[in-house]
Formats: C-alpha cells, sequence, structure tokens
C-alpha cells in the first residue's frame, strides 16, 4: 500500500514538472487585425463568421490580415420512406477563404456537413437548422483561427 502512494506520488511530481502545454494553446494568441475586406454567399452563415473573427481581431496590432470568403450552403435530401416523404437531410457548407498577409496570398477551402431527420413541425425544424447554420459557422470560424495561428 505504501508502495502505490509513493509511486503516485512520484508520477504527479513528474508530471509537475514536465512541459506540458495543450496543443490548441496558440489559438488565443493570433496578434492579428483582421479585415474582412468581402464576403459573398449565405448572409446568415457570413454574418456568424465575421462576427467571430471580429472578437478574435487586435486592434491594436499592427499586423494586417485580411480576408475575403465565400460560402456555399446546400441542403440536400438524404433519405425518403417507402412513401416518398422525405425523412432525412443533409446541410453543407463550403467555405472558401482567401488569406492575404504582408504580400503573400493563401487561399483554403473548409467544408462542413451535418446531417438530421425531418422534423413535423416546421417552426422547430426551421429554428433547428438556424442551430445547425450556427454551430458549424463556429466550427469554421475556429478552423479559420487555427489556419491563421499557423501562418508565419
Amino acid at each position: 500500500m505504501l508502495k502505490k502512494i509513493f509511486i503516485i506520488i512520484i508520477l504527479l511530481n513528474f508530471l509537475n514538472h514536465c512541459d506540458y502545454k495543450p496543443v490548441y494553446s496558440n489559438q488565443n494568441k493570433v496578434n492579428y487585425k483582421i479585415i474582412i475586406a468581402s464576403f459573398s454567399g449565405d448572409k446568415d452563415i457570413n454574418n456568424l463568421i465575421a462576427t467571430n473573427l471580429k472578437r478574435y481581431s487586435k486592434e491594436s496590432s499592427n499586423e494586417i490580415v485580411d480576408i475575403s470568403f465565400d460560402t456555399k450552403y446546400t441542403k440536400n435530401v438524404l433519405a425518403k420512406n417507402s412513401g416518398g416523404s422525405i425523412t432525412d437531410y443533409q446541410t453543407d457548407i463550403i467555405t472558401t477563404f482567401v488569406i492575404k498577409k504582408k504580400n503573400k496570398s493563401e487561399s483554403f477551402s473548409v467544408n462542413e456537413k451535418f446531417n438530421f431527420k425531418k422534423m413535423t413541425d416546421k417552426y422547430e425544424e426551421k429554428n433547428y437548422e438556424r442551430n445547425i447554420k450556427k454551430n458549424l459557422a463556429n466550427s469554421i470560424s475556429q478552423k479559420l483561427i487555427l489556419r491563421l495561428a499557423v501562418i508565419k
């Protein structure tokens, strides 16, 4: 028993003294002034992405990053029942970013998909779809911020 306690104390001591950092610790250290040059496509998703990017922008920074993006939103029928009625949908958001920083230009694309079942209440389905758009836009924004943290 005493041996086990001693081993646990030693292991905890080693873990406390190692230089562990979370993988995404640099995500909040983005020190850029983000300027959204232009965006096109789905208005709701673009506004959500722009709002998320403004949170990470540092107005006092000297490094300026220009971002342009285009968003395509589609809602496809995924499955039908034997009567021909729609039972499942798939939403697909494809966002293409163009990042300009110090005479360098980089473009990349982010694709997010989500499957959901059709609801009997149209109002609830619209609200659910709006929440899906919001969550997918947040995910796209996080991927862009991680990409900015990697760009030197």
